[in-house]
């Protein structure tokens, strides 16, 4: 297997004006957000079942192509019965389940640790809405376990085998700021630093009296196994 050079970026652009007088610093409150951006940006890609790859742009999510489990329920007994189909898809391959990890949203986990089974006792209490450990396995919380408008997610519990996945990753994003460029004003610009071009117009950052922060991440991704990740769709448990 081979990783390529992928990247994901954002492009802000503020007024000087702006940044002279602003306080707190408006170029530093532009900057975190765009860079919490990228990294929401990085978290969806990487668990939307409805992103495939694409050559020498982006890679596949880790759920694309994965047949998922459907939510058989709300309560507690369909979430068990659910949960036992899940970890039962690594039962007949050779991946370590004990290297599993649950990722889920914060409000997913926060209803499975209060649910109670038939003696009024929480069945999960080391599960809260922070995360913690489920079935013996670390729970990681994220919002980006929730894809709005997407029928073949929804809100989703996936079981992921880090050591089945391999990633390249520079480490960090890198935030550049220039009062010097030119930049197409679009959330879909046209313009390619290779190949042919679509003329378009170009506002320079110099005479509108302007700052460009770019925010860049090299990161790329792929499954050594195909059951790396599985998980549970249109899950809606609650105590």
């Amino acid at each position: 297997m081979s990783l390529g050079i992928t990247k994901m970026a954002g492009l802000v652009a503020i007024d000087d004006e702006l940044m002279r007088s602003s306080s707190p610093s408006a170029e530093l409150l532009v900057r975190d957000d765009l860079a919490k951006t990228i990294s929401t940006f990085m978290d969806v890609q990487f668990v939307d079942p409805n992103v495939a790859a694409v050559a020498n742009v982006n890679p596949a999510s880790m759920t694309n192509g994965v047949t998922a489990v459907a939510a058989t329920g709300t309560n507690l007994a369909a979430f068990n019965t659910d949960m036992a189909t899940l970890m039962g898809q690594w039962g007949s391959t050779e991946i370590d389940a004990s290297k599993g990890v649950f990722v889920m949203t914060p409000n997913q986990a926060m209803r499975i640790g209060m649910m109670l089974n038939s003696l009024g006792v929480r069945q999960y209490p080391s599960i809260d809405i922070t995360g913690g450990t489920l079935n013996g396995l670390q729970v990681i919380v994220s919002n980006s376990a929730n894809i709005h408008g997407s029928p073949d997610s929804g809100n989703m519990i996936l079981l992921v085998n880090p050591p089945e996945i391999l990633i390249a990753d520079e480490g960090g994003i890198t935030v550049d700021i220039s009062n010097e460029a030119s930049i197409q004003m679009l959330d879909n610009p046209t313009n390619a630093s290779t190949g042919g071009t679509t003329a378009t117009t170009m506002v320079s950052m110099f005479q509108t009296h302007s700052h460009a922060l770019r925010a860049v991440r090299y990161v790329n991704w792929v499954k050594r196994g195909s059951n790396a990740v599985v998980y549970i769709r249109e899950a809606a448990y609650a105590a």
